[in-house]
């Protein structure tokens, strides 16, 4: 990056030896054009020092990352203390119990809503009715059937199915 501003000043050296700016309108543009490398050199030299430090910064968060992983992780030396001893039958329990609820092997569930306006049901995601500042609209008429702001989601049982079937309430 010196060597971008040693260039642009050689080019200001030479335009201020030969008055090129003074007297004709090409010198005025090649002026005017030195003026836009000098900056453009100052902004170039800017962004080198920006990513520099940037790289730094990265290196630190690298390392801090390391230390955390081998925290977590550990270091990857085993010693006696480390190692965990697991019988076949406490196998399935710990994935059942510590790793994995039964709710994330489910399918997602849908709610069915049907709208007010053009009585046609439509499924959503059960998920989405546990979120704040949500609006779902009817896909059919497009009328809001559902704000988490002013809805609360009632379920009612079904008889036929044993599907939980839910309505919207203002």
């Amino acid at each position: 990056m010196a060597d971008l501003r040693r260039k642009v000043s050689h080019l200001v050296g030479l335009a201020e030896r030969y008055d090129v700016g003074s007297r004709s309108r090409e010198g005025k543009i090649i002026e005017e054009m030195i003026d836009v490398l000098r900056d453009l050199a100052l902004d170039v030299e800017e962004v080198s020092v920006n990513q520099a430090e940037m790289e730094d910064f990265l290196d630190e968060l690298d390392e801090d990352l390391l230390d955390v992983e081998e925290e977590v992780y550990g270091d990857g030396d085993v010693d006696d203390d480390d190692t965990m001893n697991f019988d076949d039958d406490d196998d399935d329990t710990l994935l059942d119990d510590a790793f994995l609820d039964d709710d994330d092997l489910d399918e997602p569930s849908y709610i069915a809503l049907e709208c007010p306006v053009c009585h046609k049901e439509s499924s959503y995601n059960e998920a989405l009715f546990e979120r704040d500042g949500i609006q779902l609209s009817c896909p059919h008429c497009g009328n809001v059937i559902y704000d988490s702001d002013e809805d609360c989601i009632i379920m009612e049982q079904s008889d036929d199915d044993d599907e939980d079937d839910y309505t919207s309430y203002r």
